[in-house]
């Protein structure tokens, strides 16, 4: 009787033991390329490298160069003045409920830098005398914000293809500090691949 325990143990440590090998097979990916499907329809692009630190976390930096159509997206814009946004670098932080190697729901907090065309406000100028001169035209500033998103995160393909949905808001902080302007940005459908 005690042979058959010792048996059936040692079958069960063996089978465990085989099972635990072939989970540990499985590939981990730590770095994912991905890109914006549906900004190309508002003449822009954008581009974003992402890299799991932890079981459950992720950091990255996101670029994307803006069209003049994505403008009308922008809840940015004053009576007075009309701003555009030419281009945007993103780094982010992503926490992922079921982990960063499963399909999962995320919460990303980012920062921004992005640089802004100001259309319609008076621009000073000095002309060949030294004497101040203002007109209405175009000033372009760098601006810094912050933002959030939401978003789920489909794998397929042996964890390799990466599809995503999200929705992001990011502020601006104005020269001023008084108004955030929000914008939705890292917003949309997304295809990647992870290696």
């Amino acid at each position: 009787m005690k042979k058959e325990y010792c048996i059936l143990l040692c079958a069960l440590g063996i089978v465990t033991s085989s099972l635990a090998q072939e989970k540990e097979n499985i590939p981990k990916y730590k770095n994912q390329v991905s890109t914006n499907l549906l900004l190309p329809l508002f003449q822009s692009f954008d581009l974003s490298y992402e890299r799991t630190v932890a079981n459950k976390w992720a950091v990255g930096i996101s670029g994307s160069l803006y069209g003049d159509d994505f403008s009308s997206l922008d809840t940015a814009s004053s009576t007075y003045y009309e701003l555009k946004t030419n281009f945007e670098v993103i780094p982010f932080v992503r926490f992922y409920l079921n982990g960063a190697q499963n399909k999962s729901h995320f919460f990303e907090i980012f920062g921004s830098l992005s640089e802004v065309d100001e259309t319609g406000r008076y621009v000073r100028r000095v002309n060949e005398e030294g004497y101040g001169v203002y007109y209405v035209g175009t000033k372009t500033f760098t601006v810094g914000g912050l933002g959030t998103g939401y978003g789920y995160r489909f794998l397929l393909m042996q964890n390799r293809l990466v599809l995503e949905a999200q929705l992001g808001i990011r502020t601006n902080f104005d020269s001023d500090y008084i108004f955030l302007n929000g914008t939705l940005v890292r917003t949309g459908i997304k295809i990647g691949y992870r290696f």
